[in-house]
């Protein structure tokens, strides 16, 4: 029963539905508090979601029940850098490439936890000599031509990016990424401006300590039109107050009454959203 489970939130996992997988996973764990397949895909569902912190709380779970297993040290490495403890997710997944050697999945993980970290250069030597051993690996041919950008290298990166793309004409990263290469390329004048570019390229893969902040689009949206709504309602009841004043129009009292409820509930959602935010 538990495997048909977990089975079910791996594919929730795959598909982006990785809320539906959390709220699949948590009474799994409750029950079985030592089922290591269920922790690592609830640490994957919280990352997908973006809660860094339950992440790495599910990830330590899971490294004491199997210290030196290598998927477990790989998601403990990408829970740390989720959070910004850049030397614990180093070290985690420098254990995992140590207990399998030139396994491409390891590699990139190591690679994408120095360039979270900021360590450019180190990323790349590790990435290089990775897509050297598993050159026929396309997602670590994207992570070495990230490390290319970031180190001011963009017709290197441009290469890297083709290669995954022959790989596997269809991978979505390595298109993405060689679209968001192209579209900085087109502001790359000099070397002073292809440092500056590079420079940017380089921070927006680093992760600052504590983790990245949600910027939480969907209550941005709320808090507007939560405001827009207080604003509409409240300017509809200085209309009513006006005519009710100066003229004999007859207002119903409950029509002023659902306003001010109207604009009260707008403005404390408006105060909740921002506060969220």
């Amino acid at each position: 029963m538990q495997t048909d489970i977990l089975d079910h939130a791996g594919e929730l996992l795959a598909r982006g539905r990785a809320g539906h997988a959390a709220t699949l996973l948590a009474p799994v764990v409750g029950r079985d508090p030592r089922n290591l397949g269920a922790w690592l895909l609830l640490t994957r569902a919280h990352l997908a979601l973006g809660r860094s912190g339950e992440a790495l709380e599910a990830a330590r779970v899971a490294l004491r029940l199997e210290p030196g297993d290598v998927e477990t040290l790989f998601w403990v490495s990408a829970a740390y850098s989720a959070n910004g403890r850049h030397e614990l997710a180093i070290t985690a997944a420098e254990q995992a490439c140590a207990a399998e050697p030139g396994h491409p999945r390891l590699l990139e993980r190591h690679g994408r936890a120095l360039l979270a970290a900021g360590r450019v250069a180190e990323a790349g030597r590790v990435l290089e000599a990775g897509a050297e051993i598993a050159f026929y690996d396309a997602d670590l041919h994207v992570a070495y031509g990230a490390a290319l950008f970031a180190a001011a290298r963009p017709g290197a990166a441009r290469e890297a990016y083709g290669k995954a793309l022959g790989l596997d004409p269809g991978h979505e990263r390595a298109r993405a990424e060689l679209g968001r290469l192209s579209a900085a390329e087109r502001d790359i004048v000099d070397a002073a401006s292809l440092v500056s570019v590079a420079d940017a390229y380089a921070e927006s893969l680093r992760v600052p300590a504590g983790g990245l902040r949600r910027t939480g689009k969907g209550r941005e949206i709320l808090a507007h039109v939560s405001a827009m709504v207080f604003a509409v309602t409240l300017v509809a009841v200085l209309g009513l107050a006006v005519l009710v004043r100066f003229t004999d129009a007859v207002v119903p009292w409950q029509l002023p009454v659902t306003l001010m409820c109207v604009a009260a509930s707008a403005a404390c959602a408006t105060i909740l959203a921002a506060a969220a935010g």
